[in-house]
């Protein structure tokens, strides 16, 4: 009685696991609604690099089966020395240039295989590798295999399909330590240890630096563990570039990063165009500030502390060293040029001579210095507008039109960005500059607030020069206007010399192919390759052509990024390319959802 369970038992189990369809073509297998065909490596180069099977056993929907067997090296002794002999007498025969080359590379080879086998007793193996590919259907049979066969091609090795020995195949390529003599007789190639020793494709492709923060687990389960403030080699920064399209994951990502970065002593500062961080923010006790006016109102006109390169540093006692009234006038004509962006040429010189005796008028020079001068004493759009209408009854060709486009600034619907003091009080370690409510205001409306709040974000960081401060700038797609490049170039600017004050510049967008348009391509494309981390999760078709020549993406990696779920990616640190799955832990889930994508 007990055996006749045990029977049942084993039946029912044979059915589960068993595919309720299969059937043996000549080139390909069917399992259900599913296709495979079974390949086995016919041809090998003379010589292999480390771990040379990673890169085909590592493609997605290919199954690689390994088979060693311990041999006589009797036969290829004997074979070598058949070889060499000849190779020898093919040089002595003489022959064009390249024939002769490759000839004595050959001899070259089969002679230092001998030495191995002879001198250092090395163990010669019988391998056979064998592919299984796997898709959904023909087409996508047809080409997952010719990429293999190219990727074989690609390192000098060749496949061949097992033509009416796709059975025999199934049985070479599944768990079952079973190895047809067909398949043998087709793949089977004598190998020294040390190259059986390579083949294995196990390479270690994880990220562990010992501290920081963990990210997640790469493809084999481990964890993956980054730190961010670890500089040399090839990691020359801290930067972030976090690109994903909607819904893959990437707020997620980004809040938990900046959870853990927090969490180790790091201050925060995140410009928030979605309001997805109040939430966190508050929970955190960190400050939130609507930067759409009243309480969380930036003067644009106050003056930006900018970062002085070490050239300059040199200058300050030259007279071609900038002021930071100079430097600001610069910050100024971008932001004027994203408000009002038809203005002519003549129109933005009389506004920026305007701007000059506004200052004036306030007693603000050229020496001035910023930390002097407290929020209320600056100057503001309103007296700008009201020094430009005076100047318009004097000329109006030149000042008329410039009032009255301004006017809605200092008097009008865009006063309660800009027409008053700054009114921001910004001392914590976690501080979120909110700009949601801006969803419905014009884009160059949009633009011109996002850049203010972002130079002043930037104002606070070189100000106080803080260690480990991460500075993030989310769907900073938003800043990419072709007709003034020079905001995604003060962003850029930004990336570049934020390392010098020991920060991080975390930049998270999903429009991709904004930043690489013609017109702001240069400053756009540095963007995105200056980060020395970027984490790639599930993109769109357009943005996927377009990372993947960017960042010259393999097929495997273009694959992940087509087919990736939500939180799934690959991780770029400096040369180290790795797949992610974010994770993060049940008690950090209270700060992390809640509105993101």
């Amino acid at each position: 009685m007990k055996k006749k369970e045990n029977t049942s038992v084993l039946t029912g189990l044979i059915d589960m696991i068993s595919p309720q369809a299969l059937e043996f073509n000549a080139r390909q297998i069917v399992f259900n609604d599913q296709l495979a065909r079974v390949l086995v490596i016919a041809g090998y180069p003379p010589k292999v690099s480390a771990a040379w099977l990673s890169r085909i056993a590592g493609m997605p929907g290919v199954v690689c089966s390994v088979h060693i067997e311990p041999t006589d090296p009797t036969n290829l002794i004997m074979s070598l020395n058949k070889a060499i002999g000849e190779y020898a007498g093919r040089l002595e025969m003489g022959g064009n240039a390249l024939t002769m080359q490759r000839t004595e590379q050959a001899l070259k080879d089969a002679e230092e295989l001998m030495r191995k086998i002879d001198q250092e007793q090395q163990q010669v193996f019988y391998v056979t590798v064998v592919l299984m590919v796997l898709a959904p259907n023909q087409q996508e049979l047809d080409r997952k295999t010719r990429q293999v066969e190219a990727a074989l091609a690609a390192s000098g090795m060749r496949g061949r399909v097992l033509i009416f020995r796709q059975e025999e195949g199934l049985k070479a390529a599944g768990p079952f330590c079973t190895l047809p003599d067909e398949v043998k007789e087709a793949g089977a190639r004598n190998m020294p240890a040390e190259t059986v020793a390579a083949s294995f494709p196990f390479t270690a492709s994880g990220i562990n630096d010992g501290s920081g923060v963990v990210l997640g687990k790469d493809r084999d389960g481990g964890l993956v563990l980054v730190d961010i403030w670890k500089r040399g080699g090839d990691r020359t920064n801290s930067n972030w570039t976090i690109l994903a399209k909607p819904g893959a994951g990437k707020s997620f990502t980004a809040k938990m990063l900046l959870l853990r970065e927090y969490m180790q002593g790091s201050r925060v500062i995140i410009i928030d165009p979605e309001r997805e961080y109040k939430d966190m923010c508050n929970k955190l006790g960190g400050v939130w500030i609507n930067c759409t006016g009243g309480e969380g109102k930036i003067n644009p006109l106050q003056v930006r502390l900018r970062p002085i390169d070490e050239e300059e540093d040199e200058k300050k006692q030259n007279t071609t060293f900038q002021s930071p009234l100079a430097l600001h006038v610069q910050t100024l004509r971008t932001f004027f040029s994203l408000y009002l962006r038809d203005l002519t040429d003549t129109e933005k010189a009389a506004l920026e001579d305007a701007l000059v005796e506004v200052y004036k008028e306030a007693g603000i020079t050229w020496d001035t210095d910023p930390k002097d001068i407290p929020n209320e004493k600056w100057p503001t759009v309103r007296e700008l507008y009201k020094y430009l209408v005076k100047k318009a009854e004097e000329n109006p060709e030149a000042y008329g039109r410039l009032s009255v486009l301004l006017k809605r600034a200092a008097e009008g619907v865009d006063s309660y960005l800009w027409a008053g003091p700054t009114a921001i009080e910004a001392d914590s370690d976690f501080i979120v500059f909110d700009v949601h409510d801006l969803q419905n205001a014009e884009d160059q409306v949009k633009r011109a607030q996002y850049f203010n709040v972002l130079s002043f974000a930037w104002n606070i960081l070189e100000r106080d020069r803080r260690e480990r401060t991460v500075l993030v700038v989310d769907e900073a797609w938003m800043l990419v206007d072709p007709q003034t490049p020079q905001a995604i170039a003060f962003l850029r600017d930004t990336s570049k010399r934020i390392r010098k004050y020991n920060g991080s510049l975390i930049v998270i967008s999903q429009n991709v192919i904004d930043f690489l348009a013609p017109e702001v391509q240069r400053y756009g494309q540095a963007l995105l390759d200056n980060p020395t981390y970027k984490l790639l999760l599930a993109q769109g078709e357009k943005d996927l052509e377009a990372i993947t020549a960017l960042m010259n993406l393999s097929e495997a990696e273009h694959d992940l990024l087509a087919n990736a779920k939500r939180g799934e990616g690959l991780l770029v640190a400096g040369t180290q390319r790795i797949h992610i799955k974010i994770e993060a832990a049940p008690y950090e889930m209270q700060y992390l959802t809640g509105g993101g994508n």
